[in-house]
Order: C-alpha cells, then structure tokens, then sequence
C-alpha cells in the first residue's frame, strides 16, 4: 500500500503549538515542496508494478519546525533506504532539515539523492548524494522532464538503482513545454 500525503496542516509562525506530520515509514521517501510533484507521483502510484515498495512523500512546508523535522526524521526516516529530497533554492532554503536528512542516512545507510526543485542544475546541492552522480543525473533528468510516466519510471529507476530491483525503465522522455492539451472525455 502506498501513501502519498500525509495529514494536512502547516505551520502558522502566530499559532502557538508544534505540528507533527503523521506518516507511516516506508523504504521509498520523498521530500518536495512541491504540491505539483505530490500530485504527479500520486497519479504515479498507480502505473507501479504489483508488489513495488511503499512510497511517502510529504511537502517540506510540513516540516518548518525543527522539533517537527527531528520527530519526522526519527519516526519516518530512520526506516528509509531510500530518500529523495527536492529543493527550490538550494541548500539555504531548508538548512536545518537539510543537516538531519543527512545526518540521519549517515546513520542508517539510506541512499541520500539531493535534487534541484527546477531545471537549472546544481552541482552544489546534488554533491551532497550518496548515491552516484549519474544516478543523481537520471534521476533529476526525470523529475525535470515531469509526467506521470517520467515519475513513474524514476522511482522504478530509484528503486533498481538503490534497492537492487530490476525493473529497467526507459530513460526520461522529453515532454512538450508548450502545446495543444486534446482533452478526451472519460
């Protein structure tokens, strides 16, 4: 069974009170603030070969606290063998998540892929991987191209890459950046 969000809410810097995400571990994670990604890789799920690893994702405005990033890396992370983190902005944008996402696969062996959250590469943010840079490449090549069946593929391409499977996607396929949608009933 895959779940892709977890439960809704925020951080409210004027609210009084710490938000915690209630997510149960899984061997695949991904960690985005984009809602465009949650929404591909949900519609993504289903393309999955029967019995594939379990994938959460969850939106890194979730995680804003640090108490609330320390109790997700505690309860999620550590059970992860895979992590995959997209950034908009670099590593500024989310230092403190940042550090224990590393510190935390340091400590469990989970392969750690750092990806930019758009098209520009950057060699800063990815070297952080513990995974190979080609495998970052393909990977980001993936996310970057966008569709469900580029996100399909790049979990297969995670999991054959991380987790030993072999399920031998295709390389990502470019997708139109402008065009006509024919719409089809049904």
């Amino acid at each position: 069974m895959h779940r892709i969000s977890a439960i809704p809410g925020g951080w409210n810097p004027q609210a009084e009170g710490v938000i915690f995400v209630e997510q149960t571990p899984a061997p695949i994670i991904i960690l985005t603030a984009a809602d465009t990604d949650i929404q591909t890789l949900a519609a993504s799920i289903v393309q999955l070969p029967t019995g594939f690893p379990p994938v959460r994702v969850v939106n890194l405005l979730q995680l804003q606290q640090q108490l609330t990033i320390d109790t997700y890396a505690e309860n999620v992370l550590t059970s992860a063998e895979i992590v995959i983190l997209r950034l908009l902005g670099g590593r500024s944008y989310w230092s403190y998540g940042l550090e224990v996402v590393r510190e935390t696969v340091q400590q469990t062996g989970a392969a750690l892929v750092m990806l930019p959250g758009d098209d520009r590469p950057d060699p800063d943010l990815m070297s952080h991987s513990t995974v190979p840079l080609t495998t970052v490449h393909q990977l980001w090549r993936y996310f970057t191209e966008g569709g469900v069946e580029n996100f399909a593929n790049a979990l297969k391409f995670a999991a054959d890459s991380c987790l030993g499977q072999t399920y031998n996607p295709p390389p990502p396929q470019s997708v139109p950046r402008v065009g006509i949608y024919q719409w089809r009933a049904g």
